[in-house]
């Protein structure tokens, strides 16, 4: 699962005596600003591929589980033990071996042979490197090949089949990663026919659910002004069954009081990996359920867990806390796993039920994926199994937390009420980034004219299929930014423009300040922008607050000993390659990731929309003062879009409370913010200095942030 996505690292300006040498071993790559909006160059070294990938796997996040860890270790010594009271030598092979962490429990536990294989190169050379730092060397094998590659007999990778299989191939779906392939391989070419296998079987669960909060994340509700619908949803966006692709999330981190279970968890699926049964690679299970209450069944909240054992003793559960075995009263009873997590997955047609109703639950997978539908008796058809497909584009083009933000109703509601204070029958608007709903809203408050600037064709057609069924042809013109210069948009555009309009949201852009995009196009249209030109919003305000993250910072932190084995190897190779390509901060939905606030929210930086884009950098300085009681591993950042003079109308992607120092902050549910986090926690200190610096010609902004350390005065 790709976790996380992160910001290009831009490297510190070389000497000129050295540039053209750099050059000759350098690679070049080419991408667009989602700022500038323009193509731009970058120079890499010829080794930033290589080290990219080993910056972006997810291995040190997940052997920061330490009761996932605990659970192979045990099944293992169980597997072993069982094999030598059968009297037979103990074989072990481990698929994916990573940093060699369960080959090295199995050599621990007393197995006789141990195979490991890893595909990616770099990572498998660490592996050796590991197991040779800890004393395994001569006992553990690693071959760097994709298992289905490996080959068995004399003078192969595999002398004889294995009697022990130990693997994790799964993601937050379960079978995703091609857990199918990988275990009928292994059992048709690597495996004994009574082999064991760790883990030996998963469990899918399914919880149906009625939640308003999340049916906005994939239903377009009509635009409200008040009580009155001002733009309203085309036929074929509300008939579409949306897609199945998975919304992985924190679920713990969802109040119960969020939803109303209509079905109570139920498993759905088994998958048997010990060899007994053959692998199923697709299939559809029908379950009639009675409804645990009245309601309208919206969703399917999806886990699965694993029997780690031969006898079931040992089960790890990915169940969120109100369904967790061990009968959890908070999420903090339960062991925290971003590599692992919960999945959300959104029901074709919602189903009015009554407490006690029958309900036909048909849940559907194939080698990769799955999907759900529910029906209200048995007289299912063909349709009923089939995977939903979108057909409105939407649900193709925009993320989950974009039709949330587009459905915050209080959200809506003060960009009108900042819009009718500026707009009226002599408005000409220009309207950027995708923005398409409050651009409609501007026509339908009064403006003599729209003008959309749009640069993805599937969100262009989305824009005209409201337009036409909204009645609003006539004021409303929709631009294509990818196949019109802005020299021939201007040619296109009789009035000048006295509205600038924006979210302000790009697409394109995953940190909440890069969405900068308006402000560089108005720069560019200026000879079409009235000298009174209102820009909405008029500023934009970065805020920074130290916070003590409860599990958060383990995605960037070391591991250093993992069950009592050394992983220094591993933590060096993850720490260059990240200093190579990645920058510190990256986006996170931190509603999902608690923390305690340690400082007051600070100003980074301040941009003045209704200024021209500034010719020199800029850059401010400051403290953020800890006043809390933590560790400080992180600075959460995220930004205000003022939408008029008086600041009366704020929309912030921030916390949705005023912040208290040692309390957990509430965030807001449809924006990421940004997240800077320390590789070592930072205690006892009086506060973080700064440094924000917005780079006017590329759009990007850039933190430094260092811990002021405490001196101690010498006594004579």
């Amino acid at each position: 699962m790709l976790s996380r996505l992160v910001c290009v690292f831009k490297p510190t300006p070389l000497p000129p005596q050295v540039l053209s040498m750099v050059r000759a071993m350098s690679v070049f790559s080419n991408k667009v600003n989602p700022i500038t909006g323009k193509t731009e160059w970058e120079m890499h070294d010829d080794e930033y591929d290589f080290h990219q990938e080993i910056a972006r796997s997810s291995y040190a996040d997940m052997l920061h589980d330490t009761e996932r860890n605990e659970m192979y270790q045990v099944a293992l010594e169980s597997a072993i033990k069982l094999m030598h009271q059968n009297g037979k030598p103990a074989h072990v092979l481990d698929i994916g071996t990573g940093t060699g962490l369960l080959a090295m429990m199995a050599a621990r536990a007393g197995a006789d042979s141990i195979i490991a294989c890893e595909a990616f190169e770099p990572v498998g050379k660490c592996a050796k490197e590991i197991i040779n730092l800890n004393g395994y060397g001569n006992k553990i094998k690693v071959i760097p090949k994709r298992s289905t590659a490996l080959t068995v007999g004399p003078n192969c990778d595999l002398p004889h089949r294995a009697n022990i299989l130990v693997t994790e191939v799964f993601d937050t779906e379960l079978i995703g990663e091609g857990a199918y392939a990988t275990f009928s391989h292994a059992h048709k070419e690597l495996l004994e026919k009574d082999c064991i296998v760790v883990p030996s079987s998963a469990t899918v669960y399914a919880q149906v659910v009625e939640s308003e909060l999340v049916s906005r994340w994939h239903n377009m509700k009509p635009l409200k002004n008040g009580p009155d619908n001002i733009i309203l949803t085309p036929p074929e966006v509300m008939q579409c069954k949306g897609a199945a692709a998975v919304h992985d999330i924190q679920l713990s981190q969802l109040s119960p009081h969020l939803f109303k279970t209509i079905l109570p968890p139920v498993p759905v699926f088994r998958f048997d990996y010990s060899g007994r049964s053959p692998v199923v690679k697709e299939r559809s299970t029908v379950q009639v359920l009675k409804a645990a209450s009245d309601g309208i069944a919206q969703a399917v909240f999806m886990w699965w867990d694993l029997t780690m054992d031969t006898k079931g003793e040992v089960v790890l559960s990915c169940a969120p806390f109100w369904a967790h075995p061990s009968k959890a009263k908070s999420p903090n009873d339960i062991p925290w796993r971003d590599h692992w997590m919960q999945a959300v997955y959104y029901l074709p047609t919602p189903v009015t039920a009554k407490t006690g109703q029958e309900l036909t639950l048909i849940s559907s997978h194939d080698e990769y994926s799955l999907w759900f539908n529910l029906a209200l008796d048995l007289k299912l058809k063909e349709e009923d199994y089939k995977s939903p497909v979108c057909s409105c584009s939407i649900h193709a083009v925009l993320s989950r937390s974009r039709i949330g933000q587009i459905n915050d109703e209080e959200r809506t509601q003060k960009y009108i009420k900042a819009m009718q204070s500026v707009i009226n029958e002599d408005s000409v608007c220009l309207s950027v980034g995708d923005s398409f709903v409050i651009a409609l809203a501007a026509a339908k408050l009064g403006a003599k004219k729209v003008l959309c600037i749009e640069s993805c064709s599937l969100t262009r057609r989305i824009i005209e299929g409201y337009v036409v069924h909204n009645n609003l042809k006539d004021q409303v013109n929709v631009f294509d930014e990818a196949a019109l210069t802005t020299d021939k948009i201007l040619e296109k555009i009789d009035d000048k423009v006295n509205v600038v309009l924006s979210e302000p949201y790009q697409m394109t852009s995953i940190l909440p300040w890069e969405n900068l995009h308006f402000w560089y196009k108005k720069t560019e249209m200026l000879s079409k922008i009235h000298e009174n030109c209102v820009t909405l919003p008029c500023q934009g305000l970065l805020y920074g607050m130290a916070v003590d993250f409860k599990d958060l910072w383990k995605i960037r932190a070391p591991l250093k000993n993992v069950q009592g084995f050394e992983m220094k190897c591993f933590d060096s190779l993850i720490d260059v390659a990240s200093n190579r390509v990645d920058c510190k901060w990256e986006a996170q939905p931190l509603w999902e990731y608690p923390c305690k606030a340690l400082s007051k929210p600070t100003k980074l930086l301040e941009l003045n929309f209704n200024a021209n884009i500034p010719q020199k950098q800029i850059e401010y300085t400051g403290s953020l003062d800890i006043m809390g009681l933590g560790q400080c591993n992180g600075v959460a950042l995220w930004v205000d879009w003022v939408l008029d003079e008086e600041a009366q109308n704020v929309i912030s992607t921030g916390p949705t409370e005023e912040v208290q120092i040692g309390h957990q902050v509430n965030w807001n549910l449809h924006s990421r913010q940004g997240v800077y986090l320390f590789p070592e926690a930072i205690a006892q200190v009086p506060n973080l200095t700064f440094t924000t610096v917005f780079n006017p010609t590329s759009g990007v902004i850039s933190f430094d942030f260092k811990p002021v350390e405490v001196k101690v005065l010498q006594t004579a």
